[in-house]
Formats: C-alpha cells, sequence, structure tokens
C-alpha cells in the first residue's frame, strides 16, 4: 500500500497547478468549469487537515479518509488540467508534470500564503474540531450565523474577516462542506 502524501505536499501541488490553471486561462487554453470550483474546494480541505495535522492519528480514520479523498481530487486535478496543457505543447506539459510531481512529493517548497495566527477561544479538548478561514466579502455574516446554528457549531468572526469554527469533529466536517458549498458551489469530493 501507498503512504500518503503530506499535507505540505498536497499544498505545493495544489499551488502548482492553480498557478497552471492561471496561465492557461490567460493564453486561451479550454479547462471545464468544475476545475476552480474543485480547486477552491481542494484548498479548504487541504487548509482543514492542516489545521488537526497534530490531532490526525490512526485511530480516526475518518480524516484519514479525507486525506486520501483529496489526494485523489488533487490528482484528478492534475490529470484533467495537464492534459489540457498537452494540448498547448508536449515540452510545455512535461515541465508542468514534473513542477507537480516534485511539489506534491515534498521536493518543492511553496510560501503559505499567510503566517499561521493563534487562534483564540477555541476548545483544545478531545473529539473537539476546528478550522479557520477568511470569509469572502460577498457573503454577509448573517447567513453564516444561521448556518451554524443548523450545524450546531460555534462560529465566530476573528479579526476583519476571519472565521473560527468549533464544535464536534462531526458538526465541524458538516459545517466545512457547507461553508464550501456556500462559498465556492458544489463540492466534488464525494
Amino acid at each position: 500500500m501507498r503512504e500518503m502524501y503530506t499535507v505540505e505536499g498536497l499544498r505545493a501541488a495544489w499551488a502548482v497547478l492553480n498557478e497552471l490553471v492561471g496561465e492557461l486561462e490567460r493564453e486561451g487554453v479550454f479547462l471545464p468549469d468544475l476545475i476552480r470550483a474543485d480547486l477552491r474546494n481542494a484548498k479548504m480541505v487541504i487548509e482543514y487537515l492542516d489545521s488537526f495535522a497534530d490531532d490526525i492519528g490512526a485511530s480516526d480514520s475518518s480524516d484519514a479518509d479525507l486525506h486520501s479523498e483529496i489526494e485523489q481530487k488533487v490528482l484528478s486535478i492534475s490529470k484533467t488540467v495537464l492534459s489540457q496543457a498537452a494540448e498547448k505543447d508536449s515540452e510545455y506539459q512535461e515541465r508542468w508534470q514534473q513542477r507537480f510531481d516534485d511539489a506534491i512529493s515534498g521536493m518543492l517548497e511553496v510560501e503559505k500564503e499567510e503566517e499561521r495566527v493563534h487562534v483564540s477561544d477555541i476548545p483544545r479538548e478531545e473529539g473537539v474540531g476546528f478550522f479557520r478561514i477568511r470569509l469572502p466579502e460577498d457573503i454577509p455574516v448573517e447567513v453564516v450565523s444561521e448556518m451554524a446554528e443548523a450545524c450546531r457549531v460555534n462560529i465566530s468572526l476573528d479579526g476583519e474577516r476571519h472565521l473560527q469554527v468549533s464544535g464536534s469533529k462531526e458538526c465541524v466536517r458538516d459545517a466545512m462542506q457547507r461553508l464550501g458549498e456556500l462559498f465556492y458551489g458544489q463540492s466534488k469530493l464525494r
């Protein structure tokens, strides 16, 4: 059985794919409509997994399953995007394939978008999950509050537009999925 890619490797691979998608779009290369939504959802799951990196272990297979699912999603996105790059030029595709392979295997480091910030007021008890995400400008806080009540999680605004979500791990996963759908459209992770 193959060992899973690290969260850092997945983050680096995501960054390579995101850069390639932007370049292909600027050059007018056709990409399926769902690629951007799949990239956004993958990014959110990678950030979620990173926030639980210290807690994920053999005892909780649901996080390991989620890790495996996001690996498959990143690999699937790469096949689609790299096949479109091949239509442009085979050397071009080979360069991007090498960058992707280096990234996902951990040989290419990618800078994090922002430094980790202390997450305040989040319980650190066993069985309690949390994540922090930047709230898009076009999503009213009231909508998120209603969603939090429906998911039975605590959501607080930290700073200008950062949401902190906490609660039972099952409820946090549900909230993460609903927030992803609210922010980015239907999730394709199932």
